[in-house]
Protein backbone atom coordinates (compact mmCIF):
# COMPACT_ATOMS: atom_id res chain seq x y z
CA UNK A 1 0.00 0.00 0.00
CA UNK A 2 1.58 3.23 -0.87
CA UNK A 3 0.26 5.06 2.55
CA UNK A 4 1.95 2.80 4.63
CA UNK A 5 5.30 3.52 2.64
CA UNK A 6 4.48 7.27 2.73
CA UNK A 7 3.78 7.06 6.55
CA UNK A 8 6.89 5.58 6.84
CA UNK A 9 8.99 8.04 5.22
CA UNK A 10 7.05 10.82 7.28
CA UNK A 11 7.23 9.66 10.50
CA UNK A 12 11.12 8.90 9.30
CA UNK A 13 11.26 12.50 8.21
CA UNK A 14 9.43 13.91 11.90
CA UNK A 15 12.11 11.91 13.36
CA UNK A 16 15.22 13.10 11.38
CA UNK A 17 13.46 16.71 12.19
CA UNK A 18 13.34 16.44 16.12
CA UNK A 19 16.73 15.08 15.97
CA UNK A 20 18.30 17.96 14.38
CA UNK A 21 16.22 20.43 16.72
CA UNK A 22 17.11 18.96 19.84
CA UNK A 23 21.18 18.93 18.62
CA UNK A 24 20.56 22.77 17.80
CA UNK A 25 19.11 23.79 21.21
CA UNK A 26 21.39 25.57 23.54
CA UNK A 27 23.28 24.36 26.63
CA UNK A 28 21.87 26.05 29.61
CA UNK A 29 24.55 25.57 32.22
CA UNK A 30 23.59 25.81 36.06
CA UNK A 31 25.30 29.28 36.49
CA UNK A 32 23.03 30.57 33.79
CA UNK A 33 20.28 30.00 35.47
CA UNK A 34 21.43 31.76 38.50
CA UNK A 35 22.40 34.59 36.53
CA UNK A 36 18.90 34.75 34.79
CA UNK A 37 17.43 34.98 38.00
CA UNK A 38 18.99 37.73 39.04
CA UNK A 39 18.49 39.64 35.84
CA UNK A 40 14.73 39.12 36.11
CA UNK A 41 15.37 40.02 40.05
CA UNK A 42 16.62 43.53 39.02
CA UNK A 43 14.62 44.00 36.43
CA UNK A 44 11.61 43.84 38.57
CA UNK A 45 13.23 46.36 41.51
CA UNK A 46 13.87 48.98 38.68
CA UNK A 47 10.15 48.46 37.25
CA UNK A 48 9.14 49.23 40.59
CA UNK A 49 11.23 52.23 41.25
CA UNK A 50 11.13 53.58 38.17
CA UNK A 51 7.16 53.82 38.17
CA UNK A 52 7.55 55.31 41.81
CA UNK A 53 10.07 58.06 40.28
CA UNK A 54 7.93 58.85 37.31
CA UNK A 55 4.74 59.13 39.02
CA UNK A 56 6.72 61.58 41.39
CA UNK A 57 8.08 63.75 38.55
CA UNK A 58 4.94 64.45 36.83
CA UNK A 59 3.13 65.06 40.42
CA UNK A 60 5.76 67.66 41.13
CA UNK A 61 5.80 69.11 38.30
CA UNK A 62 2.19 69.40 38.22
CA UNK A 63 2.14 70.89 41.32
CA UNK A 64 5.37 73.55 40.14
CA UNK A 65 2.50 74.63 37.42
CA UNK A 66 -0.82 74.71 40.05
CA UNK A 67 0.99 75.83 43.23
CA UNK A 68 -0.27 73.34 45.65
CA UNK A 69 3.77 71.41 46.37
CA UNK A 70 2.67 67.76 48.11
CA UNK A 71 -0.68 67.17 46.84
CA UNK A 72 -0.03 66.09 43.33
CA UNK A 73 3.32 64.91 44.19
CA UNK A 74 1.93 61.96 46.54
CA UNK A 75 -1.38 61.19 44.34
CA UNK A 76 0.79 60.34 41.06
CA UNK A 77 3.54 59.36 43.70
CA UNK A 78 1.23 56.39 44.78
CA UNK A 79 -0.35 56.02 41.29
CA UNK A 80 3.32 55.42 39.77
CA UNK A 81 3.72 52.77 42.84
CA UNK A 82 0.63 51.19 41.61
CA UNK A 83 1.62 51.07 38.27
CA UNK A 84 5.47 49.55 39.23
CA UNK A 85 3.74 46.73 41.43
CA UNK A 86 1.55 46.48 38.44
CA UNK A 87 4.31 45.76 36.05
CA UNK A 88 6.33 44.19 38.38
CA UNK A 89 3.40 41.10 38.69
CA UNK A 90 2.81 41.23 35.06
CA UNK A 91 7.24 40.53 34.84
CA UNK A 92 6.07 37.23 37.62
CA UNK A 93 3.29 36.13 35.64
CA UNK A 94 5.75 36.42 32.28
CA UNK A 95 8.22 34.42 34.62
CA UNK A 96 5.80 31.80 35.12
CA UNK A 97 4.06 31.11 31.67
CA UNK A 98 8.17 30.88 30.67
CA UNK A 99 9.42 28.28 33.28
CA UNK A 100 6.26 26.03 32.81
CA UNK A 101 6.34 25.89 28.73
CA UNK A 102 10.15 24.89 29.70
CA UNK A 103 8.67 22.05 31.79
CA UNK A 104 6.77 21.36 29.51
CA UNK A 105 3.87 21.49 31.86
CA UNK A 106 1.58 23.55 34.23
CA UNK A 107 2.45 24.80 37.61
CA UNK A 108 -0.80 24.91 40.01
CA UNK A 109 -0.50 28.67 40.10
CA UNK A 110 -1.02 28.51 36.29
CA UNK A 111 -4.04 26.11 36.22
CA UNK A 112 -5.50 28.84 39.10
CA UNK A 113 -6.60 27.81 42.66
CA UNK A 114 -9.72 25.65 41.51
CA UNK A 115 -6.85 23.15 40.19
CA UNK A 116 -6.22 20.34 43.22
CA UNK A 117 -3.67 17.99 43.06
Amino acid sequence: MPTDEHDARLRDLDARIAALRESRKPKRTPGAEKFTAASMAWRMVLELVVGVLLGAAIGWGLDGLAGTLPLFLLIFGGLGFAAGVRTMMRSAAELQRRDAMRDGGETTAARGPEAKD
